[in-house]
Formats: structure tokens, C-alpha cells, sequence
């Protein structure tokens, strides 16, 4: 009787063989990705114009929020009513961030007046602790005009930073960026959305 000892065949070379296997698909797919990357767009800003996640601070944040909120409101009363609410009747509404009380101390408290130049209206909100939030200025077209001559403005939020708190004399670009404001952009980038333009 012939007896044929078989002996297991050793798991060495299987557990090689998937590791390297492994290896080639990790490098295939970095390649891919490397080569597929794009460099992270971010649009440029203009002298000026400030960035509003990078170049305010906390406060100023705050305020540009409400105001973008506060915007949509002003416009449905301003459609409504035929023209811009004052400051008196947002006030009167609890409109961030036109509202008075601890908050909006803790936030500069901004002194609040309506300031209208032609087709434009502003709310315009002088710091008065420059320390803790710049003045800023909500600039819309006065809608019941607007809708009349066809125009199709963005509304704009401007910040002062630059010598003492001032009213502004026109509202055009060219003449608040003269008078030390500067426009408050949101720069959309890959890291943040998949737009890139300036908004």
C-alpha cells in the first residue's frame, strides 16, 4: 500500500498576490484623482470690496445676516405701502437688526436712518462703538420706481470702516467707495459650493 502525503498549500503567496493588487487599484485611483483635480477658483475681490466670511468680524457678520433677512421684508412693505418703511415702523416690527435692546448694543449699536438718492434707497446704520462693528448700509432700489422704469437691481450691503462715521452723499458705487465704504461680497469657492462667482 502506497501512501502519498499531501501537504496545504501556504496562504504566502495569495495573501502577496491581493496585497499587490490592492496596491495597484490605490495608485490607479490617485493618479486619476491627481489628474482630474481642479485648483480651488476663488474670485477676486476689487479695492473696493471686502470679503464677508474673512474680512468681517463676528458682529459685522451678525448684521450683514439680518440685514440680507431684513431686505425681503422692506421690499414686500415697500411693494405694499408704495414706498420704503421708515426706520420707526422696523423697529416697531422687531426687524433685526433695525430692533433695539441688548443685542444690537452688543453689536455696535448702529444708529439707523433712510437715506434716499434718486432710484435708491439706504438704510444706513452709524456705529457707535466703530470697535466693535463698522457702520454698514443696506442699499435697494426704491421698488415702486424700480418697477416703473424696469430696473432689476441687487440689493448691497456697504461697510465703513475708514475715519468717523458719515452719512453717505450719493449712493452709487463710485461715490461710496470715494466716501470710504467698501461693498460686502460672498465669494462662492469649490471649498465652499461649486459656484465660483462673485456674488
Amino acid at each position: 500500500m502506497n501512501t502519498q502525503v499531501v501537504r496545504p498549500a501556504g496562504a504566502g503567496h495569495e495573501t502577496l498576490w491581493v496585497l499587490l493588487a490592492a496596491a495597484c487599484v490605490l495608485a490607479v485611483a490617485a493618479a486619476l484623482i491627481g489628474a482630474r483635480a481642479q485648483p480651488l477658483a476663488t474670485a477676486a475681490l476689487s479695492s473696493h470690496q471686502v470679503d464677508a466670511r474673512t474680512q468681517l468680524n463676528a458682529a459685522e457678520q451678525g448684521v450683514h445676516a439680518d440685514l440680507l433677512v431684513a431686505a425681503d421684508e422692506i421690499a414686500a412693505l415697500a411693494a405694499a405701502d408704495g414706498a420704503p418703511p421708515d426706520v420707526q415702523r422696523l423697529r416697531e416690527m422687531d426687524l433685526p437688526p433695525f430692533a433695539v435692546g441688548m443685542g444690537a448694543t452688543a453689536r455696535g449699536g448702529h444708529e439707523w436712518r433712510v437715506v434716499t438718492r434718486g432710484h435708491d434707497v439706504a438704510y444706513v446704520g452709524r456705529s457707535a462703538t466703530p470697535e466693535v462693528a463698522a457702520s454698514l448700509l443696506l442699499r435697494l432700489p426704491a421698488q415702486v420706481k424700480a418697477a416703473e422704469h424696469g430696473h432689476d437691481d441687487a440689493v448691497g450691503i456697504w461697510v465703513q470702516r475708514e475715519g468717523a462715521p458719515s452719512w453717505p452723499e450719493r449712493l452709487d458705487d463710485a461715490a461710496l467707495a470715494r466716501q470710504g465704504w467698501r461693498e460686502v461680497v460672498v465669494r462662492y469657492d469649490a471649498g465652499v459650493t461649486r459656484k465660483d462667482a462673485t456674488h
